[in-house]
């Protein structure tokens, strides 16, 4: 049985002159594509020269983790009952990207935000919420809403009534800085140099909310690091000051019992200064040891205690941020070349022109 069926040939020159023939529709477009680029680039230049520009605030540090000290000195602290060996272990706490995550963390963000522009003014000081609400126009999207009308976070009276509302539109803002403001990332993807950088449309809200992320993030790695080892000596200080309260009444007690005309033959009338002697002296066994350990918590302290030093910190005047002309009229061309290609391949493909 024959197979009737023809397998169609392509040919190179066939190839060619339709695309000849589609370049040369194309040209029939060309006024069309011309009045699309006036367009496109009518656009970019209105763009251009209506945004508002954004400055940008970059800060940058360094975590330094202090060696841990040697097993000897938590191994002599613990025989007092001392624990200084469970927070000098290294905390995976600030490792890997955690660090980032504790930037843009929440509790930081907002307590960052309920900060005063500059506390020493009063307390009607604006926050930096305020400011975020200023210059981003909010009041203008809260206008239909009675309860935001004139809605300032450093005048409206904190309440239960207002507590919610606050907490509220600062989980709003929180939302909004952390998507749109805020970038927390390392200088290098092995390296341990942290860089944060905020973008907004105004100066003093990006420098002040980079600096204070930054600050906050460090006394909260410090107070968590050294923890313990604070714990430890608050409480040998307690028992330190109580035993030298004791020891000092021992002192006094003591020479209250010293009698210096003792009659010889009542032997019994120095026992009293003998017991107290006694007792005076093993307080001050004590009180040795006490202040010995509280000396090895305080070294251990210092020890765990990170340094945290800022390489780079933002600076008056803020880097401007703008989307450059030429930028902008290489995206409005491009667009409007693909747009009118095709449309041209559409129209070219169409069964009408095909018919031709």
């Amino acid at each position: 049985m024959e197979n009737n069926q023809t397998i169609p040939i392509i040919k190179m020159n066939d190839v060619l002159e339709e695309v000849i023939h589609f370049f040369q529709f194309t040209l029939t477009k060309l006024k069309a594509t011309i009045a699309l680029l006036i367009f496109t680039t009518l656009i970019a230049l209105a763009y251009y020269y209506t945004q508002k520009p954004t400055y940008q605030a970059s800060t940058t540090f360094i975590l330094e983790e202090k060696s841990s000290m040697g097993g000897g000195l938590s191994g002599l602290a613990s025989q007092f009952g001392v624990d200084i060996g469970g927070g000098l272990s290294n905390s995976n706490l600030f490792a890997g990207d955690n660090i980032l995550d504790i930037i843009r963390s929440r509790t930081i963000v907002e307590k960052v935000l309920l900060s005063k522009i500059d506390s020493s003014t009063g307390t009607n000081n604006i926050t930096l919420a305020d400011v975020y609400i200023n210059f981003n126009q909010l009041h203008k999207k809260w206008s239909g809403i009675e309860s935001l009308n004139n809605f300032s976070f450093a005048k409206t009276p904190v309440n239960p009534i207002n507590k919610r509302l606050q907490d509220s539109i600062l989980f709003v803002i929180y939302k909004d800085v952390i998507k749109k403001n805020l970038s927390v990332d390392r200088l290098n993807k092995k390296g341990s140099i942290v860089v944060v950088t905020t973008n907004s449309g105004d100066e003093v809200f990006s420098k002040l909310l980079t600096e204070r992320l930054v600050m906050e993030t460090m006394k909260m790695y410090i107070e968590i690091k050294t923890s313990v080892a604070m714990r430890n000596v608050a409480r040998l200080q307690q028992r330190s000051d109580s035993l030298m309260q004791v020891l000092n009444a021992k002192s006094y007690k003591s020479a209250s019992l010293q009698v210096l005309d003792a009659n010889i033959a009542f032997k019994s009338s120095a026992v009293p200064v003998e017991v107290s002697q006694r007792d005076k002296s093993v307080t001050y066994a004590l009180y040795t040891e006490v202040m010995k350990n509280l000396e090895a918590s305080r070294m251990a302290m210092a020890g765990q205690t990170p340094i945290i030093n800022i390489l780079d910190s933002a600076k008056y005047p803020l880097e401007k941020v703008e989307k450059r002309l030429v930028f902008l009229l290489l995206i409005g061309w491009g667009f409007s070349i693909l747009v009118m290609l095709a449309w041209a391949f559409i129209t070219y493909a169409s069964p009408k022109n095909s018919a031709k």
